[in-house]
């Protein structure tokens, strides 16, 4: 029987008889086999991971076992390195069609000072049996940097994905995440941020589509540690089935980060009454002079918007799937590749 895991646990626990300070879960499957993993970066962009030290040993991810798991027994290891006023753009596929597979990959990215990265990876394919894949994250962006990272998640029903993120962020640097997440069956995702140097900025889009028994299980932490530091997050999508959305935002201020600006959104679209949507969006502060906001919404599809899209001849059906298109459409057109772009809509269309 699978060990039951804590995962996306609140750094500050709320009422416990919500229920909603952690969500229990378990890893999935006993594979063996590697994902075929496809790396595309100019000569010596990337090489191979030897220095496992963390780059924050703090941070616990998902889960601190878990995390354990991709962050000292990686299947695969990898260093993205960009010198100080360098410009490299880098696309990592991972595969994991066929047999299950056990797979756990680390991935360093060091942007030196003034450079620019742009990360796309890319998760696809459709598993034979249940089981489990982990991607670690660390990003290292020096003063002045400019790091992208996109994500585009099209896995089948077999796979559990969990996502482990962490970002440290120097003065004037810019580190901006892109995600759209339509497959999986469990997705526990966790992405922390500390804003270290003075006016650093970070930007989170994501965005989901949920049906039949799908989960997405999301945590952010923005950590403003320096002067006039800001963050800005949307978490944006729609569920049907009997599909399940948590979000477990948090904005933290620490002494120091004065100016400091965050905030957070949660949008959930209900397509059915059987989907179940959770969004917990906690400030914290410890510091005076900083701005901090977050908004959450959950509903259905709003019926004079539906009747209008109908009175131009669409039927109820079409007009659910042109609303649904629309809300994820903006963040799906900055993935930089009109072919994947075209593979990703598919993907939404076939969903909906």
């Amino acid at each position: 029987m699978a060990k039951t895991l804590l995962m996306n646990t609140l750094p500050r626990p709320t009422f416990r008889w919500l229920k909603n300070n952690h969500t229990e879960g378990s890893l999935l499957g006993e594979g063996t086999k590697k994902a075929e993993i496809s790396v595309a970066a100019n000569e010596g962009v990337v090489t191979a991971l030897t220095n496992t030290d963390a780059l924050n040993p703090g941070y616990e991810g998902v889960n601190k076992e878990a995390l354990a798991l991709v962050a000292n027994a990686f299947t695969n290891g990898f260093v993205i390195d960009v010198d100080a006023g360098k410009k490299e753009t880098v696309v990592i596929t991972f595969n994991v069609s066929g047999d299950a597979v056990n797979e756990n990959t680390r991935i360093r990215i060091n942007a030196g000072a003034h450079s620019q990265v742009d990360v796309l990876y890319v998760l696809e394919g459709e598993a034979n049996t249940a089981h489990a894949i982990q991607l670690f994250t660390e990003v290292n962006a020096a003063d002045h940097a400019q790091v992208v990272v996109k994500k585009v998640q099209l896995l089948g029903d077999n796979t559990q994905q969990l996502e482990h993120r962490f970002a440290h962020v120097g003065k004037e640097a810019n580190v901006e995440y892109i995600n759209i997440e339509l497959g999986g069956a469990d997705n526990y995702l966790n992405y922390a941020t500390t804003l270290a140097g003075e006016s650093a900025n970070f930007v989170h889009d994501l965005a989901y589509l949920g049906d039949k028994a799908q989960r997405f299980d999301i945590a952010m932490l923005m950590t403003h540690e320096g002067r006039k530091t800001t963050s800005d997050v949307h978490n944006i999508g729609a569920l049907s089935g009997t599909s399940k959305k948590s979000f477990r935002g948090t904005l933290d201020f620490l002494r120091g980060s004065s100016q400091a600006e965050g905030a957070e959104e949660d949008i959930a679209l209900l397509l059915n009454k059987d989907v179940k949507s959770i969004s917990l969006p906690l400030l914290l502060c410890k510091e005076d002079n900083v701005s901090g906001n977050h908004a959450a919404s959950a509903g259905q599809i709003d019926n004079n918007k539906l009747f209008y899209i109908m009175s131009r001849g669409f039927s109820e059906s079409e007009a659910k799937h042109i609303i649904v298109e629309s809300m994820l459409r903006p963040i799906i057109d900055r993935i930089g590749q009109e072919e994947l772009e075209e593979v990703t809509l598919a993907a939404v269309r076939n969903k909906i």
